[in-house]
């Protein structure tokens, strides 16, 4: 693990603009003031997510479950038009058959009881993940406590409390992942966080190189286990069942703030710059081999990502590899506001390194996409294709800048991935 007695010889090279330690108003009495009024803040975001869950759960998944609770197959339900709407609001079968397995106990619930003990369930997740971040990032008990209030006003929390989504199960998963020692352990850890499965590729990749065969294995266990369990559970045929979710996602997940994918859709269809692009606008089908180029441009990324980080990050902690990994899976493939939720782990080696001007542009960058982009959503700039291209644009800086930051951390501890 590098030491960071070597900050000197990285600011000969550029890598470093100041020694001052990052942070120090918060032993303050001025930031015990301010950590107060930021919980005081982060106590009434949380109730305007439960009141948005109340009001209007877009995603949370009970239609799904509770089709599975009748053994009727719910992606089928979807793809044939869901003559009878028996999937309400926007709960459509995204995700693989795992998720439904934990989802499954909600659907045999009437839809209000079982949307509030989900946006329960979904705070202790995001608490749980805030403490298992602190302690492995090192954080002391004012920056940690200054993290968990940073997530909790985060426009990503609030959108995955009220939307009823399932980032926090997945951040939740990459939390505990990074903090299990064994490679079992982690591997199904991992195959649960492929529930949503936008979210490990670039990690995975990376762990390919690294030759984590039993780690890797143990992933493929829970989706393995849970399409298994939707076999016996439906009559729907094995190769249809199996397909089914991303059929499913093809047709109905919009291209996202800030990835390569809606990029090179916004290349292809050349839409104005400066208005909102429906949805359908991208979704519709295009002639032959160019339906596939936003998914071949997500995935050459992908591996150019994870072979960057896995040819230039030795010697590097995994803690750092772990940051970059997650915020470039954002990058790379289809993700809406309420994911940005991963970027907790970057934000985490923001107050943990030295005091920088990559230190404070990833910090910078965070606050855009955390708060200021909750004010492109209210002016409906969000899906301006020229937004998007500046967000990519502010999620490639991020990526850098929270790379750059491998040498001015002082780890007590060393992790490898």
């Amino acid at each position: 693990m590098r030491n960071v007695s070597e900050t000197g010889e990285l600011a000969a090279k550029g890598a470093v603009d100041s020694k001052e330690p990052a942070d120090s108003w918060l032993n303050g009495i001025a930031g015990r003031i301010a950590l107060w009024l930021g919980t005081v803040l982060a106590s009434v975001s949380v109730l305007d997510g439960f009141h948005n869950c109340v009001l209007r759960p877009l995603d949370f998944q009970w239609s799904p479950a509770r089709l599975l609770a009748a053994h009727i197959d719910p992606w089928s339900t979807y793809l044939s038009g869901d003559p009878t709407h028996r999937i309400l609001l926007n709960q459509v079968p995204n995700y693989l058959h795992e998720l439904y397995v934990w989802m499954l106990p909600f659907g045999y619930l009437p839809f209000l009881p079982a949307r509030l003990i989900w946006a329960v369930i979904n705070l202790a997740l995001v608490l749980e993940s805030c403490l298992c971040v602190a302690r492995l990032y090192e954080l002391d008990g004012r920056r940690a406590w200054l993290l968990m209030i940073l997530v909790l006003t985060s426009t990503p929390f609030r959108v995955t409390i009220g939307n009823g989504q399932v980032t926090a199960l997945v951040l939740v998963c990459l939390a505990l992942w990074a903090m299990v020692s064994s490679q079992g352990g982690r591997g199904l850890l991992l195959g649960m966080a492929w529930a949503k499965y936008s979210v490990p590729p670039v990690l995975a990749l990376f762990l390919l190189l690294r030759r984590r065969w039993r780690l890797l294995f143990c992933s493929l266990l829970p989706p393995t286990a849970g399409f298994l369990f939707f076999y016996f559970w439906l009559h729907t045929p094995f190769w249809t069942l199996l397909f089914e979710p991303f059929r499913c996602s093809t047709h109905n997940v919009s291209p996202g703030l800030a990835n390569i994918m809606a990029v090179s859709g916004i290349a292809l269809r050349r839409p104005p710059m400066f208005h909102s692009a429906p949805d359908a606008f991208y979704l519709s089908s295009q002639s032959g081999w160019m339906d596939a180029i936003p998914y071949v441009c997500g995935a050459l990324l992908a591996a150019v990502i994870a072979g960057y980080f896995f040819w230039r990050g030795k010697g590097v902690d995994g803690r750092i590899h772990l940051a970059c990994l997650t915020a470039a899976s954002l990058l790379c493939f289809k993700h809406q506001i309420y994911d940005f939720l991963l970027l907790i782990f970057c934000l985490a080696i923001g107050l943990k390194a030295d005091s920088s001007r990559s230190r404070n542009l990833l910090l910078l960058l965070i606050a855009y996409f955390w708060y200021l982009e909750r004010l492109v959503h209210i002016r409906r700039w969000e899906f301006w294709p020229s937004v998007v291209i500046v967000s990519f644009a502010a999620l490639g800086g991020l990526l850098a800048a929270t790379w750059k930051l491998h040498g001015l951390v002082r780890w007590k501890t060393e992790l490898k991935l």
